[in-house]
């Protein structure tokens, strides 16, 4: 062996067997921990809501043989919504001629302070298992302190941490050997003691979206340790996240190192990462040559899977759901129903003049009447104006109220589009008003032309209701049209309702269809 690692090792345990209690750096320094934060919080177990296991080696000081080598498998998810998380932390550290191997089980509960405010509480409890190999050691054979027997002990062990989160703010606190246990040995009335000191680690970062790169982000990420009789350190993180993608991060340890840290993601749910670090200052000598790997496999928790796609073949889902959507169709009809009777209390007709001063109670209610509820007629030629489709000049009951023309369709080479009207209403939509410029435009430039307008509704309600409504939505057009300079006799209306449905009438889709109003332009000689 080298001369380096037989001083050390000839050091270490002359101050272990001595009379005093030794404190050190007894938790691993890990570098990807902001990847797996169970490594160090046993609160951190579940907040993901998915199954986490992960798989890690960090080695350091690889200039000496052996080195120090940490291995660590964590397995954690989330329960009841992520209310409560478990998890299962196995770590192996081997320096030298020590090893420790711990065991501990984690559990989690989320408390939710307010709204995105969730803090979680966690603890893990487990046994450590300290071992000193003294077989490795290089030395006087005859010296009673590094002849004796391998030595080993076990305690109990237990962590208490904090995790909370806030939309992109993560913020952890962690006391990794709580009780603050001892190990012991007696070796010819000389005693020993190892201290597992109590520890504090803090931990925060903040995810800064990056707005002009899809699913980038940048977090500044900062981890502090302290420990008694331990000089206070830190850590300072930079990490580029490229969402279910993998990530890039810089780290800097305080008087210890500087490195690089590189993941992906794999087959969806596998993450792989590799750390490299340098050493620095004073210890670059000794801690070149670090490395860190880390394997991970994410899976999402049967409760928190979105609910599968209806399949066109599940009938008794989709027979239950079609059933749901006709109640409320029946109910809507109801109430239309209900509406038109209470409207006949006072005006049976619903021409708008009340019952007891209409002169012709039977007026369709779709008809312009005069102020004592008669139709009007103003051309005179006996055909009423909401029936007359040339209200403005006489013509004959044969021609629906027009002179006799010969007519003339007008085939566009610009596409007349339909606009269409939501369940009930008849008010023009921003979107249908920029669809009828292509018809005003094609009106101003050709003043022979007359446009004939045909309204339709779906079929819920009654056939004279629907009527009604067909002829409001066809005055709401003309109007519209009028306000930007089409002469009201250029323009013919029809309302059909819903006797000229463009599809059947089966779902709301095919009923979205149908309320509409269409266009057809026309010469008349």
């Amino acid at each position: 062996m080298r001369a380096h690692f037989k001083l050390i090792i000839f050091i270490f345990p002359l101050l272990f067997i001595a009379d005093f209690s030794a404190k050190a750096q007894q938790v691993p320094l890990l570098d990807q921990y902001y990847i797996n934060p169970v490594v160090y919080n046993p609160a951190a177990s579940g907040a993901t809501g998915l199954f986490n296991a992960y798989l890690l080696r960090n080695q350091k000081f690889m200039d000496f043989d052996g080195g120090q080598v940490t291995h660590i498998f964590t397995a954690d998810a989330a329960l009841n919504e992520g209310r409560y998380g478990v998890g299962f932390n196995l770590t192996n550290d081997d320096v030298g001629i020590f090893n420790n191997t711990q065991a501990m089980l984690n559990y989690s509960y989320r408390l939710k302070i307010a709204d995105q405010h969730n803090i979680r509480f966690g603890v893990s409890a487990g046994i450590s298992d300290f071992r000193m190999n003294t077989s490795q050691i290089v030395a006087n054979s005859n010296d009673p302190y590094l002849i004796s027997s391998n030595f080993k002990n076990s305690e109990f062990m237990a962590n208490v941490g904090v995790y909370y989160k806030y939309k992109n703010l993560l913020f952890g606190l962690t006391i990794p050997q709580l009780l603050n246990n001892s190990v012991s040995n007696t070796i010819d009335g000389k005693q020993s003691t190892y201290n597992l000191n109590r520890q504090v680690l803090v931990s925060s970062g903040y995810k800064f979206p990056i707005e002009s790169v899809k699913d980038l982000s940048i977090s500044p990420y900062i981890m502090l340790r302290y420990a008694n009789a331990i000089p206070f350190q830190y850590d300072l993180n930079l990490i580029a996240d490229l969402k279910d993608k993998g990530w890039f991060a810089v780290n800097y340890r305080d008087n210890f190192s500087v490195g690089l840290n590189l993941g992906v993601t794999v087959l969806k749910n596998f993450t792989i990462g590799y750390s490299y670090d340098i050493g620095i200052k004073k210890t670059g000598r000794y801690a070149s040559n670090n490395h860190e790997f880390l394997i991970g496999y994410r899976l999402p928790l049967s409760a928190n899977k979105k609910k599968d796609r209806i399949l066109d073949n599940d009938n008794s889902i989709l027979k239950t759901l079609l059933a749901e959507k006709y109640k409320k169709i029946d109910y809507l009809r109801k109430v239309l129903e209900e509406m038109e009777n209470k409207d006949k209390q006072s005006d049976a007709d619903r021409d708008g003049v009340a019952d007891d001063i209409d002169e012709c109670p039977n007026t369709p209610s779709y008809y312009i009447v005069n102020e004592t509820g008669c139709p009007v007629d103003s051309d005179g030629d006996g055909i009423v104006d909401s029936e007359d489709l040339c209200p403005e000049i006489p013509g004959s009951y044969e021609n629906k109220g027009c002179p006799e023309q010969k007519e003339e369709k007008i085939e566009m080479e610009e596409r007349l589009e339909n606009i269409y009207f939501s369940f009930g209403n008849y008010t023009l939509t921003e979107y249908s008003r920029r669809k009828l410029e292509t018809l005003i435009s094609i009106l101003k430039k050709n003043t022979n032309y007359m446009l004939k307008m045909h309204g339709h509704t779906d079929d819920i309600g009654s056939n004279r209701s629907n009527i009604e409504l067909a002829h409001k939505r066809l005055i709401t057009v003309k109007n519209y049209l009028a306000l930007n300079g089409i002469p009201t006799n250029q323009i013919i209306v029809v309302p059909h309702g819903e006797s000229m449905p463009v599809v059947a009438n089966t779902d709301s889709k095919s009923r979205a269809n149908n309320r509409r109003v269409s266009f057809e332009i026309y010469n008349y000689q």
